[in-house]
């Protein structure tokens, strides 16, 4: 006996073009202006403070030879993000994207089956925003070569790496980018317009931009600050590296 869920069958999923926007929350997706911001996911805006609620590609990195941060002593250098970004902490060297299109097709089919099961609304919301940022994004490699000469600009890096330099270096705070744009250098602007065309072209969608900067640059200073810009790759749950600025910033109260 088949069973169904509002008249579908429960492990039946059409799979054309319309058919990851079937459901509510994926037609909300596929309006939105943005990709869908996966840090937000489950409200786990405290990045310290709660268990990491992101759904990663666990074939994303190809290269077994990536190994994760040595172990090191503790350091009382108080190191700027300036000098985290020079040093490479966040790089994620040997970082590769799968894009082969039967591993593509098959995460695609594997990820609308879970949106089939979950089609009903005593579920939550954030697994539907889970599934259908993943499903987003599985669907824009298929149109990566056509977009690659500005992705592949800029270095990775992944929620586990961010994470890991945040607690070893705990007066960092990663936050929205809106508060920064006002006195980020040329170099910077040109970077986001850049990821953000790309963006565009690839899904008809704005780029997600965050900061890494040290605390106290998150409220009123007095004085330049440092931070670190990230975007959220359109091609799964990772991020990009956009640059780092100290002395380029500008300061508002010099104008």
């Amino acid at each position: 006996m088949k069973i169904k869920i509002f008249g579908k069958e429960l492990f039946e999923f059409k799979t054309n073009k319309s058919a990851m926007f079937e459901v509510p929350a994926m037609a909300t997706l596929k309006e939105s202006k943005f990709l869908p911001d996966f840090k937000k996911v489950g409200g786990a805006n405290d990045w310290q403070g709660a268990t990491l609620a992101f759904v990663n590609d666990m074939n994303t990195v190809a290269n077994s030879d990536v190994k994760a941060l040595p172990v090191q002593k503790i350091e009382k250098e108080h190191l700027t993000p300036k000098k985290v970004y020079v040093l490479k902490m966040l790089h994620q060297e040997g970082f590769t994207i799968n894009m082969e299109s039967e591993y593509v097709d098959k995460q695609v089919a594997d990820f609308k089956e879970k949106l089939c099961l979950m089609n009903d609304p005593q579920y939550n919301h954030r697994g539907y925003e889970e599934i259908g940022s993943i499903l987003l994004r599985m669907e824009n490699r298929k149109k990566y070569s056509t977009v690659s000469a500005t992705f592949e600009k800029f270095p990775y890096t992944t929620n586990q790496r961010i994470e890991s330099v945040l607690k070893k270096h705990d007066y960092l705070q990663m936050g929205e980018v809106d508060q920064f744009v006002a006195d980020m250098p040329k170099e910077a602007i040109v970077a986001m317009k850049e990821y953000n065309a790309g963006t565009a072209k690839l899904c008809n969608k704005k780029a997600v931009f965050y900061i890494i900067a040290d605390k106290k640059d998150f409220v009123k200073t007095s004085q330049r600050r440092d931070p670190i810009l990230l975007a959220q790759s359109p091609f799964g749950h990772f991020w990009q590296i956009l640059g780092a600025w100290d002395k380029e910033m500008m300061f508002l109260e010099e104008l």
